[in-house]
């Protein structure tokens, strides 16, 4: 080895000239050798025309079309339930119910008042026949005969009323005073000094008006005299109920073991109290019945002679006009009265399938608490969200081909974009947008909640100058190829292009810098 080594360097000492040829030589071997090998090595395309297909994939989950949530607008007891989970249900159809027996009952007079003043409208615009006139009159007779009924038992509760209040105070509430019917009225134990001040101050005042209410007369066929009696009679009682319940709060203050007032007497008064409080409160329930029943009586008598005025005299313009405002308001108050019924109970809004039922029947809920859940029933819509690169491409009404997980990749369904959010959604740090695709057709292996993997198609181009995406690469924001000259193909040149799109089989359109026929580097070494 160390002879050879010794030898080589001889020869390059005795034989430099010789020694630069040969190396001369071998170098201008390599560069022409393996020049020509990598020129060879170079792999190129041509630009052509082709149909571009430009897509956008993304995956997203299925959703029904409606998801609702229903609550009660009012808050009650449960009554009915007419459904269960997984239940098929249509447009309007009765789901649930809470108690409403007032409500429809309030529907029920709604509706009747409107009939009354239908009646009353056609009655004016057709005139009254003589049969209608006297059906009003006899209604008329009647009612006067109801009022001479409810006078006399106004009179009569009235003068209940007084004898019972007098039982009440001389005959069992006097027990406990000294002198009660005179001035100087004392009580005939001690209380305490603020009660026993009203109640002397008091037994006075009811003496008087024991007094007057007896010599006292009413006249019925004086309206105004007969509501000046009620009220001062009203009056009357509520004095004396008050003085009595004064009478009990004095002496349920004597002590048991009082020396002043012995057990067996104290039970005597107790009960005479008692009895007088309970006369009193007997008579204030008569006479408001009594009053009442003559309000209404005295109120009928009234609407019955003006329906017979009205019956009896051709109507205006006016009355018409009135009456018809009269139907008017109260269609009003019977689309009010089934509004507030309608709050009670829930219809369902969409075709669909009930998902939740929250309430048992007989529990109590609240205004607006979910009680019903249900989804559309077919309709199905598939969210995805779409990262900003691909957004711009995406447009409402494009088709996707899809695929659910459940059914494998060779199981196609057809949407369409219907929605695009304009707002953003953040992912991981990566801008999105939700896209909202519905299935153009229904199918029952569609469910809720399955994954899809959409396939957008965002852009058909045919006859575009396209060329493989790896062959064009980027510089300073422009996008370049790499040209072959057929004149010196060893030596690609750099040419800019203007690209479109990308199809999804890996090429891309070039709109500009290059022509048919040309070729250029398929995958440029940058």
């Amino acid at each position: 080895m160390k002879t050879i080594y010794s030898r080589t360097r001889h020869f390059i000492k005795t034989n430099k000239w010789w020694t630069a040829l040969i190396i001369i030589i071998v170098i201008i071997f390599v560069w022409v050798f393996f020049g020509q090998s990598k020129s060879a090595a170079i792999e190129t395309v041509t630009a052509q025309k082709e149909t571009l297909v430009e897509e956008v994939s993304a995956t997203g989950n299925v959703k029904p079309l409606s998801d609702i949530d229903l609550a009660f607008e009012i808050g009650g007891r449960v009554s009915d339930i007419a459904v269960s989970v997984g239940e098929k249900v249509s447009v309007g159809q009765y789901l649930a119910s809470i108690s409403n027996g007032d409500l429809s009952a309030a529907v029920e007079q709604a509706q009747a008042a409107l009939q009354a003043t239908q009646a009353n409208l056609a009655t004016l615009k057709n005139g009254s026949t003589p049969q209608s006139i006297a059906v009003t009159q006899s209604q008329v007779s009647q009612a006067k005969n109801n009022l001479v009924q409810a006078e006399d038992s106004l009179d009569n509760a009235i003068q209940d009323a007084y004898t019972k209040s007098d039982d009440a105070i001389r005959n069992n509430a006097d027990l406990l005073f000294n002198t009660p019917q005179t001035q100087n009225v004392t009580l005939k134990f001690q209380a305490d000094s603020q009660i026993t001040n009203n109640l002397d101050n008091m037994r006075p005042t009811i003496e008087t008006i024991l007094n007057s209410w007896n010599a006292s007369t009413t006249d019925f066929s004086n309206a105004t005299e007969v509501d000046q009696t009620i009220n001062t009679i009203s009056d009357n009682l509520n004095t004396i109920k008050s003085f009595l319940d004064n009478v009990a709060l004095a002496i349920n203050s004597i002590a048991p073991d009082s020396s002043s007032v012995n057990v067996t007497t104290l039970n005597e008064w107790k009960a005479n109290v008692s009895l007088a409080r309970t006369e009193v409160a007997n008579a204030i329930t008569s006479f408001s019945e009594a009053t009442t029943a003559y309000t209404s009586a005295e109120s009928a008598v009234n609407v019955a002679e003006n329906q017979l005025i009205l019956a009896q005299t051709p109507a205006t313009t006016d009355q018409i006009a009135a009456e018809q405002a009269a139907v008017d308001g109260a269609q009003a108050s019977v689309d009010e009265a089934q509004a507030q019924l309608a709050k009670s109970i829930i219809r369902s809004p969409i075709d669909g399938v009930v998902t939740n039922v929250v309430p048992d029947v007989g529990e109590t809920v609240q205004s607006g608490a979910i009680a019903i859940s249900v989804i559309s029933y077919g309709d199905y819509e598939v969210e995805s969200y779409v990262p900003e690169a691909d957004i711009a491409k995406v447009q409402i009404g494009d088709i996707a081909t899809t695929t659910l997980d459940a059914y494998g990749s060779d199981t196609f369904f057809q949407t369409q974009v219907i929605k695009i959010d304009p707002a953003e959604t953040v992912i991981e740090g990566v801008s999105t947008y939700k896209v909202t695709l519905k299935f153009i057709a229904n199918d029952a292996r569609i469910k809720s909640g399955m994954t899809a993997n959409l396939d957008i198609l965002t852009n058909t181009k045919q006859n575009v100058i396209a060329v493989p995406a790896r062959s064009v690469y980027t510089s300073n924001d422009q996008r370049f190829v790499q040209f072959v000259d057929p004149k010196n193909p060893n030596k690609p040149i750099e040419r800019q292009v203007t690209t479109g799109i990308r199809g999804i089989d890996g090429s891309i359109e070039v709109i500009s810098g290059l022509n048919v026929g040309d070729t250029i580097v398929s995958s440029p070494n940058i």
